[in-house]
């Protein structure tokens, strides 16, 4: 709850907050995703390494093989024919094969890694270079290891063996006879295999890895001599039969098995090392990118604590100002040298708390208006003369004995002023105004007999709105006193209610009288627009307090307009905002 409080009660404590999403998190993103796109990257290079050296062990042995395979060549000489398919022991025949293997010996580069060269035919009549001609003591054509070779199966049977401790690779291959195409004899060449453990030697995985070869059958034949890790734990073995080269992974990913095929025996030249060791610069690349991003985390730190000091020196300066001004010092200042967003914020501040001292004083002054206007508003209502006049009309009629008449008038007049005091209140509804114009219009029929006419058009969905009191009477009065009193005929007042399309109320006083000049209309309406009292004794003076009052509540968009033509009526027509739905419906009075 407190850690909520720090962060929530401190500008610097949220830019700190909001500069660590947006400058930290994104720092440590970046350094992750760099992190994993290297990673990536580099054990794709190392495994293309890894590949790269197992296929150059594979193609170093693959070139001695090609270069032994060559020797076979002497097996079709014609030389070596006569040798395979002669009986008898012909010596310059046996010196021509000798030689030929010297020459051989002579132009190939890898002839050194030869121990010896074997020539014999189906009988066993051999000649080599070691021991010249002689008897093998089984026959090659009844011995089963040559029966594939017989049968023209396989072209050559390469097997690794030892002789006297020291590893050589036995290559045999069949004699075929250009004319009938059969196998007349064999040719074997013994190689010596620490060529081969050299290459072992001298290709190497990661700190601690090796290679070695198995043969096509998934037998380990051949180790470099640092090592013997033996048959490797391989899961996928599957893959190392049936594919020429390949990167695989066990299944706790902490040991790399890289392989390659030698294309002359079909052996895999295997190679094993723990991942770490292959992927060792990941290390380095990780401890970089982490240290990188520590560095830059710190120093925008640094940054943003000296920024956000001067930043928020001139802010806590104004909020210092602003609580003597909410606590009713109206005549703070703020004082800023800058021309930065905080000046104008502070220059606003200035500008506002002036606007806020007018506005005070102009509130007071407009509230003793709205009262005097209140004040004479009542005052205009509770007229001595209307008061006057209409006590005398009940004496008169009571006198009479016009009982009816004198309890109407009396009725009226009650509903009158009890509508007019309201208890105190300023707001009525507009039903208890047109209430209230009513009673006045009862009276005022009775003493202008039957040559007042009132008709009331008004849509019931405004009744409920709320209307200030004492706003439409003075409007009926101005109409009877100003319009059709002194008029000859029949005189007409109607009063109209409904909403305008823009939603508001509007209430027009029409009426029949002798209408307004209009030198005489454009100086009301500018008074009223103006809100200056009407000039020319009491004539106006009721339009003049219910333009002020309505303009003092609502603003200068609503109020009192008058047209008028001379000779032809006048139209009062009241504005004030308001909300709902029409329902037009006529009521008539008189």
């Amino acid at each position: 709850m407190k850690l909520k409080k720090w962060l929530v009660s401190s500008l610097r404590t949220k830019l700190l907050v909001m500069f660590i999403l947006l400058t930290v998190i994104p720092l440590i993103i970046v350094g992750m995703v760099s992190y994993v796109k290297s990673i990536h990257i580099i054990s794709q290079n190392a495994s293309t390494s890894a590949q790269l050296q197992a296929s150059q062990a594979s193609q170093q042995i693959n070139v001695i093989f090609e270069d032994v395979q060559r020797f076979t060549e002497i097996g079709n000489q014609e030389s070596t024919v006569q040798f395979l398919l002669s009986t008898d022991n012909s010596y310059e025949d046996a010196k021509d094969i000798l030689i030929m293997f010297d020459f051989y010996r002579k132009i190939y580069p890898h002839s050194d890694n030869i121990r010896d060269i074997k020539i014999f035919n189906l009988d066993g009549r051999v000649i080599s270079e070691s021991d010249g001609v002689n008897q093998l003591e089984r026959i090659p054509k009844n011995d089963p290891k040559f029966k594939n070779l017989l049968l023209r199966e396989e072209q050559s049977i390469i097997i690794p063996t030892t002789i006297n401790d020291t590893p050589v690779i036995s290559i045999t291959s069949s004699v075929i006879s250009e004319i009938t195409g059969e196998v007349i004899g064999f040719i074997n060449i013994l190689v010596d295999a620490t060529a081969i453990e050299q290459i072992l030697n001298e290709t190497s995985l990661g700190d601690t890895g090796s290679f070695y070869i198995e043969s096509e059958f998934g037998e380990s034949i051949f180790f470099p001599t640092k090592s013997k890790p033996g048959r490797a734990s391989i899961t996928n073995r599957e893959m190392i039969r049936k594919t020429n080269s390949g990167v695989i992974m066990n299944q706790s990913g902490t040991t790399a098995t890289v392989f390659d095929t030698v294309d002359s025996t079909g052996w895999k030249v295997i190679g094993q090392a723990p991942v770490k060791e292959i992927m060792s610069e990941a290390n380095e690349i990780r401890t970089l990118i982490v240290v990188t991003v520590v560095c830059s985390i710190l120093f925008t730190i640094t940054l943003y604590y000296f920024i956000s000091l001067r930043m928020i020196r001139p802010i806590r300066h104004l909020k210092e100002k602003m609580k003597l001004a909410s606590d009713g010092n109206l005549d703070v200042k703020v004082y800023n040298e800058s021309s930065d967003e905080i000046a104008d914020l502070s220059n606003s501040f200035n500008i506002m708390i002036s606007k806020i001292k007018s506005l005070l004083q102009q509130s007071l002054e407009e509230q003793k208006q709205l009262t005097n206007a209140e004040f004479r508003a009542l005052q205009n209502q509770i007229n001595p003369h209307f008061l006057y006049n209409t006590l005398d009309n009940i004496i008169w009629m009571a006198e009479s004995k016009k009982s009816t008449e004198v309890i109407e008038m009396t009725t009226a007049l009650s509903r009158f002023f009890r509508i007019t005091l309201s208890g105190g209140k300023d707001w009525i509804t507009i039903e208890d105004e047109l209430e209230h114009i009513r009673s006045y219009l009862v009276i005022q029929k009775i003493r202008y007999r039957d040559i007042l006419y009132v008709s009331f058009h008004i849509n019931e969905q405004i009744l409920p709105h709320k209307i200030l009191k004492l706003t439409l009477q003075p409007l009926i009065e101005n109409a009877i006193y100003h319009g059709i009193k002194n008029q000859r005929g029949k005189g007409l007042i109607i009063i109209k209610g409904d909403f305008d399309l823009d939603g508001n109320i509007r209430i027009e006083i029409i009426d029949n009288g002798q209408g307004i000049k209009e030198e005489r209309l454009n100086e009301i309406q500018e008074q009223l627009d103006r809100g200056l009292p009407m000039r020319g004794g009491n004539s106006g003076i009721g339009m003049y307090n219910v333009q002020q009052r309505i303009q003092l509540f609502f603003g200068k968009a609503y109020g009192l307009t008058v047209n008028s033509r001379y000779g032809g009526g006048t139209i009062i027509s009241l504005t004030i905002p308001a909300e709902g739905e029409s329902n037009e419906k006529d009521i008539s009075f008189g």
